[in-house]
């Protein structure tokens, strides 16, 4: 069997083991739970924002959320201190042509991903170790294709659960806003949702090499969400620090984090989201075949 059709076989069985577990039906409710209740939280808040203000502007008040932001959003004051604020005309002007429920869900998507990747996904290859069920599975495919497969099963589930979260995002919005776009925001919405995917495939391979690395799914797991710890460091003192003798290496250290090309993604021009969403990939294969350098030589 060729590789592609080997790693399709086991990307496969790995849905598969998913449903027949259930292990995929609570991941899938896991991210639309917290779709829907961060979705709720944002309007709960939005309408008391809008209530306070339009108190303040001596308006009528508005009984559902998002009348006053959608004029607000629209308003040339508004626009003109969102440029200020961002430093960045082009990326102000498409960031306020999203509607606000899609910009909110893609900052939460993007924020709160990798903390539900690593959750989720560092503990995949270790516990199979852990319970030597791999050994039965190496008899009949490579150490290489096994890891890809998956990941690559993974990587289906992650796409399907976003898109279920971004529905789940829709239809609050559908229900609960007043002046609520549907085609715009759901546009946006599936936007949001390719683009944070593909964000979380490079912290996907990134807890899948740490979790070639260790046979106990424990260990994996704390040290995936030490890793991801680092990674974060990484990117926030590339960020910070502005000292001319640490920007070369902190701004070569911060391309091979994620989160080093997570600004282009909000960018509108394919100039600057081409090159991010290729560079997040090649990471997540760069992370996880690191992995596997480990994982090929480990005594199973």
């Amino acid at each position: 069997m060729t590789l592609g059709g080997s790693v399709g076989r086991v990307a496969f069985q790995e849905l598969a083991d998913s449903i027949r577990s259930r292990r995929v039906w609570v991941f899938l409710l896991l991210y639309l739970a917290g779709s829907v209740a961060a979705t709720i939280l944002f309007l709960n808040i939005l309408q008391k924002m809008e209530t306070h203000l339009v108190s303040t502007l001596g308006l009528n008040p508005a009984t559902e959320p998002g009348g006053v932001t959608a004029t607000l959003w629209k308003s040339d004051a508004f626009q003109r201190m969102m440029t200020q604020l961002i430093g960045d005309r082009k990326l102000a002007e498409s960031l306020l042509s999203i509607p606000p429920l899609a910009l909110f869900w893609g900052w939460l998507c993007l924020t709160f991903g990798p903390l539900l990747v690593t959750l989720t996904a560092s503990v995949r290859i270790a516990e199979e170790v852990w319970s030597g069920s791999v050994r039965f599975v190496l008899f009949r495919t490579t150490r290489l294709s096994w890891v890809t497969g998956k990941f690559c099963g993974q990587a289906v589930q992650l796409l399907l659960a976003f898109l279920l979260s971004a529905l789940g995002a829709w239809v609050v919005g559908a229900v609960r806003m007043n002046s609520f776009e549907p085609l715009p925001t759901a546009l946006a919405l599936l936007a949001f949702a390719l683009k944070a995917w593909v964000y979380g495939l490079a912290y996907l391979g990134l807890a899948t090499a740490v979790s070639q690395m260790f046979a106990s799914p424990n260990v994996a797991s704390a040290l995936s969400f030490g890793v991801l710890m680092v990674v974060g460091m990484i990117h926030g003192a590339a960020t910070f620090v502005k000292a001319a003798a640490w920007r070369p290496t902190l701004e070569i250290l911060d391309l091979l984090t994620p989160a080093g090309h997570r600004l282009d993604l909000w960018r509108p021009d394919a100039a600057h989201l081409v090159p991010a969403l290729v560079y997040l990939v090649v990471l997540a294969f760069g992370y996880l075949f690191l992995g596997h350098l480990v994982f090929r030589r480990r005594d199973l």
